[in-house]
């Protein structure tokens, strides 16, 4: 009989989990990491036994991806707001190690959406969405699509619903991606493991939309990018 382990799925869950006396170790999912670190730093009984397979991807894996899929970009614009703010400066070193330059965009209560948008529509040759709900939400994503869109500005995002809406690519993974792999985590810990550390999601998958694609004139294939993206990150 192994050690008991929890596994929870979404930020709720985690709250909960980390509010019970004598919990067991909690693997958390579906959670970015944004939402899992602030959750943690919050509960008065988080541990060490307390990890994550983060939902959403890491900035170098999203800026290798947008160089595989738009060679010519040499300055990304991103939109931030209160929750995504802190990932600015590491977008920034994400993108100087690849010679790419970052055009910044900030939603506060001074600055709002669409006048923190106009740089990006400005200079921007793309636009990387990182999530955080200040920014895109089922308020505002169609708006800063289309006008992105008439812009020809190009958007990288993190759902496939996103491009179903008319972002040009995403860089998602799977529940059942992210399930297996925090599967593997909950059976490490049943085993005594220790030293776990939370992760980003090992696996992934690509999804393209063609028509954005055939309007702004890229040929694009979803399993080949995946493919190469995949490639680059087994290397040495």
């Amino acid at each position: 009989q192994g050690a008991r382990v929890w596994l929870t799925l979404g930020s709720d869950a985690l709250s909960r989990a980390l509010q019970r006396e004598g919990r067991p170790a909690v693997v958390a999912a579906l959670i970015p990491r944004q939402s899992f670190e602030r959750i943690v730093k919050a509960a008065p009984r988080a541990t060490s036994t307390t990890v994550a397979v983060y939902l959403d991807q890491p900035l170098g894996r999203q800026v290798d991806l947008l160089r595989l899929a738009l060679p010519d970009v040499r300055k990304v614009g991103a939109l931030w707001g209160p929750e995504s703010v802190a990932r600015q400066s590491a977008l920034q070193a994400a993108l100087q190690t690849r010679n790419l330059q970052l055009v910044n965009g900030a939603v506060t209560a001074e600055n709002q959406l669409f006048a923190a948008l106009r740089p990006v529509l400005d200079d921007a040759d793309a636009l990387l969405a990182v999530a955080d709900p200040e920014v895109y939400n089922g308020a505002t994503v169609s708006n800063i699509l289309l006008a992105t869109y008439r812009a020809r500005i190009p958007v990288m995002a993190f759902s496939p619903a996103y491009v179903n809406a008319g972002a040009l690519l995403a860089l998602y993974s799977t529940p059942r991606q992210i399930g297996i792999q925090a599967a593997g985590l909950v059976r490490q810990l049943q085993a005594g493991g220790g030293g776990l550390v939370s992760q980003y999601p090992a696996d992934f998958s690509v999804v393209v939309n063609d028509h954005v694609a055939r309007s702004l004139g890229y040929n694009l294939d979803e399993a080949a990018l995946a493919a190469r993206l995949q490639k680059l990150e087994r290397r040495p």
